[in-house]
């Protein structure tokens, strides 16, 4: 087995010299220019929502500051800060009821904290349905000729296959 000796003087040279240049001035900026999200930073996100009915609508929704078409940009953001971002992939292998919860599809492309963002959300069974309403209000599904505005107080999955208000 090798073994490498390291001084202790070095190792705590290096430390010293780490932990100073945290608080430097410009050291945002040097983490900023490395890819990393700092201050000024804007997270940019196109959300495309589809109600399987023929009505999609794409949103651009723009956070720190809130912006952009999103129907509600400031509750959006809010709530991708409160998750840490987009919710990513139910766990491959991972238990899910076999409930339908419509037809809705949404897409969810962009940057979000610096690392690029290509998610897909659907309703097809109870893991994806949970993605979905996590994800509210991030997913705003179109109004559709009926007038449907998408999961609500009172609603469920059990009225959305059904038709019943």
């Amino acid at each position: 087995m090798n073994r490498v000796r390291v001084s202790l003087g070095v190792v705590s040279g290096v430390c010293a010299v780490g932990l100073s240049l945290v608080g430097a001035p410009g050291a945002g900026a040097v983490a900023a220019a490395a890819g990393e999200p700092g201050v000024g930073d804007r997270d940019r996100l196109t959300v495309t929502v589809d109600d399987g009915a023929g009505h999609a609508a794409m949103y651009e929704l723009e956070c720190h500051p809130a912006g952009g078409t999103h129907p509600d940009p400031q509750a959006a953001c809010e709530r991708l800060d409160a998750l840490g971002g987009p919710v990513g992939p139910a766990p491959r292998g991972q238990m899910c009821t076999m409930i339908y919860g419509g037809p809705e599809t949404a897409t969810v492309v962009g940057s979000w904290a610096g690392e690029e963002v290509d998610a897909r959300y659907s309703r097809t069974n109870g893991c994806e349905t949970a993605r979905w309403r996590d994800m509210a209000p991030v997913l705003p599904v179109p109004a559709a000729a009926d007038g449907w505005q998408g999961d609500g107080p009172g609603r469920d999955a059990r009225h959305i296959l059904v038709g019943q208000p």
